[in-house]
């Protein structure tokens, strides 16, 4: 429903009094802080409840946030060629950190230990020169393949039981394999108006502009 970019969420009950609502937006505020994934804490701190006679939300004024909540399709990531990108990486098992003994690593607000590592995107189309010296003639074999740029053909990491490749395995390097939908301001909402006892209903996701023409005409 939203004309730009949504930045809320609501849930709307014809019978809602302005102080119930507000009691509602607070409860969904505690729910979506503690279901979001949370690096320092200061997307969740941002959020805030709203509400009125009738309605209730929550806030969001990052546009990450919709895209957690929304999901996004995989794509290639073409705007990194050429650069060199810091990654901050789960690291569970302290693998990277043992591989990686100088590189920074920082513990996220909802427990993931992470590891900072540098990696460096090929200019598009770039290849790259390898010479390899057979063992037993001493000839030197000289071949070029793509460099790592977005787009370059890439290893498949996994495959199933049939040999298919794998879901986010396509071979093709620097692709993003998307975001999953998470739906957790939805749930909030959702959880807040189950545990008062009202029957969940429709949840629109507005901006300011929209807000207003919702409301009245829901």
């Amino acid at each position: 429903m939203a004309a730009g970019p949504p930045d809320r969420m609501i849930m709307i009950f014809p019978d809602l009094s302005e102080v119930r609502a507000r009691y509602l937006a607070d409860t969904a505020l505690s729910r979506a802080r503690q279901q979001m994934p949370r690096v320092t804490g200061m997307t969740a701190a941002r959020l805030s409840p709203i509400w009125g006679r009738r309605w209730f939300g929550l806030y969001f004024p990052d546009r990450y946030v919709w895209y957690l909540e929304h999901g996004t399709n995989p794509r290639t990531m073409a705007s990194l060629a050429g650069k060199v990108i810091p990654m901050w990486i789960n690291d569970p098992d302290g693998s990277t950190r043992r591989d990686n003994p100088k590189a920074k690593t920082r513990r996220t607000d909802d427990g993931r230990t992470q590891v900072l590592i540098f990696r460096k995107a090929a200019p598009l189309g770039r290849r790259k020169t390898t010479r390899t010296r057979n063992k037993d003639t001493g000839a030197m074999t000289v071949t070029t393949t793509p460099a790592s740029y977005p787009g370059a053909p890439g290893r498949i990491g996994a495959r199933n039981s049939k040999g298919q490749i794998a879901s986010g395995n396509v071979g093709v390097r620097w692709r993003h394999p998307g975001l999953r939908s998470i739906q957790f301001l939805n749930s909030a909402l959702a959880q807040a108006a189950f545990e008062d006892g009202l029957i969940v209903s429709t949840v629109y996701a507005v901006d300011s502009g929209s807000l207003g023409l919702v409301i009245k005409t829901r």
